[in-house]
C-alpha cells in the first residue's frame, strides 16, 4: 500500500500548482530541466499509446517552488524486457542513483523524491528501451524531503562474512538461507518517523526470485553465485539511498579427475599408494556483453536498418574516456557491393562514429556473398573490427585483395575483390589462399565517442543506398577494455580437509594420498572426502581387488641321513597354483635324497594379477654307520663282549657306549641294558644306535633240587643284579607251563611225589630241577594223662619232626602263660605240676611255613 505524510504547507503548494498543471512526454522534453510543482508524467506514448524501440532520452525535474522537493508519484507501469528507467537524487545523471526500474521492478505504490541531503530538491530521470511496451503513467508534485536511509543486512543463516562493503553467504546446495534485512534509518525524525515495523521491504535475486517479508527464508537448489538487493520503502513511500551487497555462494561441485589408485589389483601383503587429487570448480559471474543477433539487410534505395544493444551493467554515470575504452567494434556480415553501403555506430547520448561512408568501395565483397536481390539468401559472413588499432579504413584496403569461391547458391567467383575479414576465416569458406586478416579504421576516429554513456542503447545503422543488391549482419557488438568492464565476481571454493576412508589396512596417511598393505583377499573400496570451506563435503570412490598369494613352506633347513628320500611339497593353498623349481619341475612335490639348495616359486592361477610366493631350503645329507647287535641275549656266563662294528663303509668310525667308553667293543660282567651311538666322521650329526638287554647268570642260576612239604610256599628267583633288566620267562612244572612269566617263581599247594621244574628265557638261558614233595601233616592231641604209665605221658604231635624252630605257648583259662618253647620237640611237656583242668595252645610252624595252630589241651592224671 502507499504511504502519503501530508504537511500543510505541501497541501498549499499543491493546490497552488494545480491549476497550471500540464502533461509531460518524456520524449517532448528530452535533455531538458522542468521546474514545476505539478503536472503528469508520461512515457513518449503518453496516456493512450505505447513507446518505441531505441529510445534514450534524459530529463530533470526541479521544484518550482523556492524549498520544494520535487516527489513522483507512479500509478502505472508496463515494461518490456530490457527497458530501464533509472532515478538519480539531483539536478543530472552524476546524482546518487535511486535505482533502476524495470521489467522487474516497479516503482507503483512508492513516492520517489529528492532526498534531505539533495538541496536542489531535483530529480533527473533516464530512458533507455530496446522494445516497445504501454510504458508509465505519473503524477508530479512538490513535497517534503525524503529522509534519506540505508538497506542492510542484519542477520543470516548461516551467518554471512563483510568483505571489502560485501555481504557473503557460503552454502550447501540444498541448504535453506535465511535473510533478515534493516533499514538504517540517519535522519529518523527529521520530518517523519521511520522504523522497520513501517517500511515494505523488497527481496530481488539475480535469478528474479523476489519476496516482500523483512525476513526470508529459501532453499539454495542451484549451484551459482546470487546477487541479493534489498530495497527499502520506508513509511512515506521513499526509497532507501544505499541497499546493501550481498552474495550467496553456492558451492560448486568439485572435480574428483586424477584420483586414482596406483594399481587396482594387488596380491596380499603388497603395498599399493591411493592419491586424491580434488579440483575446485570456479563460478564466475557473466560480466560478457550482448551481441545482437541475425540482422536481414534488404536491398535499397536509402533505407537504414539498425541493430540496437543495451547495456546496464556499468557503474551508474560511467561514460567513454578515451579511445583506448573501446578495443574495437565488430560485425560478421556478407554484402555484394561494398560502395552503397553507409555504417555507423551510435552510443546512449546521441554521439556517432562512422565506420564505413557513403559511397566508396564498388563492387567490393563483404564475405562470401550471394550476389543478386531476388532471393533473400544469406551467403557466408566474415568477421569485420574497427578498432582504434586499425592498419587501414575499408575504402583503404578496396582493390588489393581478390580470391575465389563458390556462394551458397552454387555460383562460383573468380578473383572477385573482397575485403579480408580480421580474425579468421570461416571453417566453410570455399575461399582460395592466400588468407590475408586486416584490422580496419573506422572512417571516422573513436574520438567522436569519447563522453558516451556505458548504460544505455548502442546502435550500429547500416543504410544500403542503392538498390542492387541485399546482405546479412549475422551479429555484432562491441568489445569494451578490460577496464571499463564491469567487475565480474567469481569465487573458488577451497578444500578444509580431506581424508581416504576406511582406515582399514592403512600404513601411511598423508591425508590425500594412503598406502594400503591388506592381508586379506577380496574387494576393498576407499571413499576419498574433501570438505570445502564453505562447509560441503564431497567424495569419491576407488575400489581395488587383492588377490591371495599363495602359501609355500618347505619348512625348515633339513638334514637327511643315508639314503633316505625326503619329498618336498610346495602345497596348494589357493587351489590352481602353478609351480617352478629350481630343478626345472613343474610338479607340486619334489623327491631330493642328497645334499643341495631347493627352491620353488608358486604362482596362482585365479586372479587378474599373478601372485607369486618362494620358499628355499637347504638339505644336507650324510652317510649313515651300520650297527646291529642283534636280540636282547641271556648267558650262563660271568661276561660277555659287544661289538659295535660297522657293516658298511670304511672305518675309522666314532664310537660312544652308554658308560661313557669309546672303543669298538665293549666287555660287560654284569646284567643290564647296553647301548652305542656310532657317528661316520665328527661333522655328521647322522648318528646310529643299538642297544642290547644282556643277562649274565650262574650255571645253577635255579639253585639246586628242593624237599619240601606240601603245604609249604617254595619261592624260586633268579640273581638278577639290574632291575632294569627285563626278560621273557617262561616256566614249565612237569613239562607244562606254570606261573607269570617273571623272573620269580612261587611254588605251592603241589602234589606229593618227584617233580620237575624247568625255566625258559628269553635269549637263550634254560635250566631244570627236581622237586620233592611230601605229605607233612599235623596232629595235635586234645588230652594228656601225666600219670607216669608210659602212656600218652607227654605232650606228642604227629609230623612235628618235619619242622625245625617250631613255637608253642600254653595258657591257663585266665590267659598267663605257663609254658612256651621256641624249638618244641614232642614229649618236651607233660603239665608239670600243674593242676588238672583245661589249657590252651598256639602252635607256630616255622620251616617253610607260616601256618599257625590253636586249640584247648585238657590235663586229666586220674
Amino acid at each position: 500500500m502507499k504511504r502519503y505524510i501530508y504537511f500543510f504547507c505541501t497541501v498549499w503548494l499543491l493546490s497552488v500548482n494545480s491549476i497550471s498543471a500540464q502533461t509531460y512526454n518524456m520524449a517532448s522534453i528530452n535533455n531538458q530541466t522542468i521546474s514545476t510543482c505539478t503536472g503528469n508524467f508520461y512515457d513518449s506514448g503518453g496516456p493512450l499509446n505505447s513507446y518505441n524501440t531505441s529510445e534514450n532520452y534524459t530529463v530533470t525535474f526541479c521544484p518550482g517552488t523556492v524549498g520544494g522537493y520535487v516527489q513522483l508519484d507512479f500509478t502505472t507501469w508496463n515494461l518490456g524486457s530490457g527497458d530501464n528507467l533509472e532515478i538519480f537524487d539531483g539536478p543530472n545523471t552524476s546524482a546518487v542513483s535511486f535505482g533502476v526500474f524495470n521489467s522487474s521492478l516497479s516503482p507503483v505504490g512508492m513516492i520517489i523524491g529528492a532526498s534531505i541531503l539533495n538541496p536542489s530538491g531535483c530529480i533527473t530521470l533516464h530512458w533507455t528501451s530496446i522494445s516497445s511496451a504501454q510504458g508509465w503513467a505519473a503524477t508530479l508534485h512538490c513535497g517534503l524531503p525524503c529522509q534519506t536511509f540505508a538497506a542492510g543486512l542484519q542477520s543470516s543463516i548461516p551467518p554471512f562474512t563483510l568483505d571489502s562493503g560485501v555481504y557473503y553467504i557460503d552454502v550447501c546446495k540444498g541448504d535453506t538461507i535465511s535473510l533478515k534485512g534493516r533499514g538504517v534509518y540517519l535522519y529518523n525524525d527529521s520530518t517523519y518517523h521511520q522504523s522497520d515495523t513501517t517500511s515494505t521491504f523488497q527481496w530481488k535475486f539475480s535469478n528474479g526470485f523476489i519476496d516482500t517479508n523483512q525476513t526470508i527464508t529459501f532453499i539454495a537448489d542451484t549451484i551459482k553465485g546470487y546477487n541479493i538487493y534489498l530495497t527499502i520503502w520506508d513509511s512515506n513511500g521513499c526509497m532507501s539511498s544505499i541497499m546493501p551487497k550481498i552474495r550467496l555462494r553456492v558451492s560448486t561441485i568439485p572435480s574428483f579427475n586424477g584420483t586414482t589408485v596406483f594399481a587396482h589389483d594387488i596380491c596380499q601383503n603388497d603395498t599399493t599408494t591411493f592419491l586424491g587429487v580434488v579440483t575446485p570448480k570456479k563460478w564466475k559471474a557473466n560480466s560478457a556483453l550482448n551481441h545482437a543477433g541475425i540482422t536481414y539487410l534488404p536491398d535499397g534505395s536509402g533505407a537504414s536498418y539498425t541493430s540496437t544493444l543495451v547495456f546496464n551493467q556499468f557503474a551508474v554515470g560511467q561514460t567513454i574516456q578515451n579511445v583506448a575504452n573501446i578495443i574495437g567494434v565488430c560485425a560478421t556480415m556478407e554484402h555484394s557491393f561494398l560502395g552503397d553501403l553507409n555504417i555507423m555506430i551510435t552510443c546512449p547520448s546521441g554521439q556517432s562514429t562512422t565506420l564505413k561512408p557513403f559511397p566508396g568501395g564498388g563492387g567490393t565483397f563483404l564475405g562470401e556473398a550471394t550476389d543478386g536481390n531476388d532471393q533473400p539468401i544469406p551467403g557466408l559472413g566474415y568477421e569485420y573490427c574497427w578498432r582504434p588499432t586499425g592498419t587501414t579504413t575499408m575504402l583503404g584496403a578496396v582493390g588489393f585483395y581478390s580470391h575465389s569461391f563458390v556462394d551458397n547458391l552454387g555460383v562460383s567467383y573468380t578473383n572477385a575483390s573482397y575485403l579480408p575479414p580480421s580474425t579468421s576465416y570461416p571453417p566453410t569458406s570455399t575461399a582460395t589462399g592466400p588468407f590475408p586478416l586486416v584490422n580496419y579504421s573506422p572512417q571516422t576516429p573513436f574520438t567522436s565517442l569519447i563522453g558516451c554513456p556505458l548504460n544505455g542503447a548502442w546502435t550500429i545503422t547500416v543504410t544500403d543506398n542503392w538498390a542492387i543488391d541485399n546482405g546479412y549482419i549475422f551479429s555484432w557488438g562491441i568489445q569494451f577494455a578490460q577496464n571499463v568492464l564491469p567487475v565480474a565476481w567469481s569465487y573458488t571454493p577451497s578444500f578444509t580437509t580431506n581424508s581416504w576412508n576406511p582406515n582399514t589396512y592403512v600404513v601411511n596417511n598423508t591425508g590425500n594420498s594412503i598406502v594400503i598393505q591388506p592381508t586379506d583377499t577380496g574387494s576393498y573400496t576407499y571413499k576419498y572426502t574433501v570438505v570445502d570451506n564453505m562447509g560441503c563435503s564431497y567424495d569419491t570412490s576407488v575400489t581395488i581387488v587383492v588377490a591371495p598369494v599363495p602359501i609355500v613352506n618347505l619348512g625348515s633347513d633339513t638334514i637327511i641321513c643315508g639314503q633316505t628320500i625326503l619329498t618336498l611339497d610346495a602345497g596348494n593353498t589357493p587351489s590352481g597354483n602353478t609351480y617352478n623349481w629350481s630343478t626345472g619341475s613343474t610338479n607340486q612335490t619334489q623327491l631330493v635324497n642328497m645334499s643341495g639348495y631347493w627352491t620353488v616359486t608358486v604362482t596362482n592361477g585365479n586372479a587378474n594379477v599373478n601372485c607369486t610366493a618362494t620358499d628355499s631350503i637347504n638339505i644336507q645329507q650324510f652317510p649313515l654307520a651300520t650297527v646291529d647287535f642283534g636280540p636282547d641275549t641271556c648267558l650262563t656266563a660271568s661276561s660277555y663282549t659287544l661289538d659295535a662294528r660297522n657293516s658298511t663303509g670304511n672305518p675309522p668310525f666314532l664310537y660312544l657306549w652308554s658308560d661313557g667308553s669309546t672303543s669298538q667293543t665293549l666287555n660287560v660282567s654284569k646284567s643290564g641294558i647296553y647301548s652305542v651311538t656310532v657317528a661316520t666322521d665328527l661333522s655328521s650329526p647322522c648318528l646310529e644306535s643299538d642297544e642290547i638287554q644282556v643277562i649274565l647268570l650262574p650255571d645253577t642260576f635255579m639253585g639246586t633240587d628242593r624237599e619240601f612239604c606240601d603245604f609249604e610256599e617254595q619261592l624260586i628267583s633268579l640273581p638278577t643284579e639290574e632291575p632294569s633288566v627285563i626278560y621273557g620267562y617262561h616256566w614249565t612244572y612237569d613239562g607244562n607251563p606254570y606261573g607269570a612269566d617273571l623272573n620269580f617263581l612261587v611254588l605251592k599247594d603241589l602234589a606229593f611225589g618227584d617233580h620237575k621244574l624247568a625255566l625258559q628265557i628269553d635269549g637263550g638261558c634254560k635250566q631244570e630241577i627236581n622237586l620233592k614233595i611230601n605229605d607233612c601233616k599235623i596232629i595235635i592231641p586234645n588230652i594228656i594223662t601225666p600219670n607216669g604209665d608210659g602212656k600218652n605221658d607227654a605232650l606228642s604231635i604227629d609230623g612235628l619232626d618235619n619242622f625245625e624252630n617250631t613255637e608253642i605257648k600254653i595258657y591257663n583259662r585266665w590267659g598267663k602263660p605257663v609254658y612256651e618253647s621256641k624249638n618244641y620237640h614232642n614229649n618236651d611237656w607233660n603239665g608239670g605240676n600243674l593242676a588238672d583242668g583245661v589249657y590252651y595252645y598256639i602252635l607256630q610252624l616255622a620251616k617253610g611255613s607260616m601256618q599257625k595252630y590253636q586249640g584247648s589241651i585238657t590235663i586229666m592224671r586220674n
